[in-house]
């Protein structure tokens, strides 16, 4: 055979069949060979408008069969947390709206570091935001931020949402039903406010006809919040909006709403960067 005439030749097939298996990993190309049915029932049977790319990149994990709340761990390349403060213009006269900050608000923090200015921040989870209000204290008295924490999440309407600690530490912090009938035993109550009435409260109170910054990552809540901001048109007061998206099945119609509330936004703003299960910014046109 060629080969054994073609020592320099076999060495050469030998070294990139090594090179692909570093690259690709053994158990990776298995994951890829072996059939996946509820992969290719996704491909075949989400349907979304021709010009809205958020069906064709589910955050479906090939890995682990399953799909995922948003990207950072699907393998796909299409995690994009480190574009979310890129040339934001931001001054020390901005007005900054943060959902979601969770237990230490660190996208906040960073975002205060660019920009000395006022920040409204939320968090619904009474256990989470006694640990925030803790942090943002300390912040606060040493760099003197123009700082207010809300122990309140933002949604269509004014309600109760209840909780069991389960849901709430698999990230799903908002089931986004009122949940009045629920038992109280292992449950947190979260507080959501309709969020085009808080917004215009902010901007009434804080003297501005604009808000400078949405930032987004509530887990789940943002889809009736961004709709409802749509609705009552204050989206066209937002200069900037930032928003990390997450897909959770007990949101009804979650990939055509998400078309739907790009559509709106290309409208009035431009998109910055983003892919859908990830983060994403729109800018308002000039």
């Amino acid at each position: 055979m060629r080969c054994f005439r073609s020592l320099n030749f076999c060495s050469f097939l030998f070294l990139a069949f090594v090179i692909v298996l570093i690259v690709f990993k053994f158990e990776d190309i298995i994951v890829f060979l072996v059939k996946d049915e509820q992969y290719e029932w996704l491909k075949t049977n989400l349907t979304c408008p021709s010009d809205c790319n958020v069906c064709e990149k589910m955050p479906y994990s090939r890995r682990a069969r399953e799909m995922q709340v948003h990207h950072l761990n699907t393998g796909l390349g299409l995690w994009n947390e480190e574009e979310r403060f890129k040339n934001l213009q931001l001054t020390q006269d901005s007005l900054i709206i943060y959902v979601g900050a969770n237990t230490e608000g660190r996208d906040g923090k960073a975002l205060m570091k660019m920009a000395n200015c006022s920040i409204h921040i939320f968090e619904p989870v009474p256990s989470f935001f006694v640990q925030l209000e803790k942090n943002w204290k300390k912040t606060i008295n040493q760099h003197g931020y123009k700082a207010v924490l809300h122990n309140e999440g933002l949604g269509k309407s004014d309600r109760i949402v209840k909780l069991s600690v389960d849901e709430i530490d698999g990230q799903s912090t908002f089931g986004m039903k009122s949940s009045s009938s629920i038992k109280d035993d292992g449950m947190e109550s979260l507080v959501i406010k309709e969020a085009s009435e808080s917004l215009k409260n902010i901007m009434k109170s804080s003297g501005k006809e604009n808000i400078d910054l949405l930032h987004v990552n509530c887990e789940g809540c943002e889809w009736e919040m961004l709709e409802n901001i749509i609705e009552n048109k204050i989206h066209l007061k937002i200069r900037s909006i930032n928003v990390g998206t997450h897909y959770f099945p007990a949101v009804p119609d979650i990939w055509n709403r998400f078309c739907k509330i790009r559509e709106i936004f290309s409208r009035s703003h431009k998109m910055v960067y983003g892919h859908p299960w990830a983060w994403e910014r729109w800018d308002k046109k000039e």
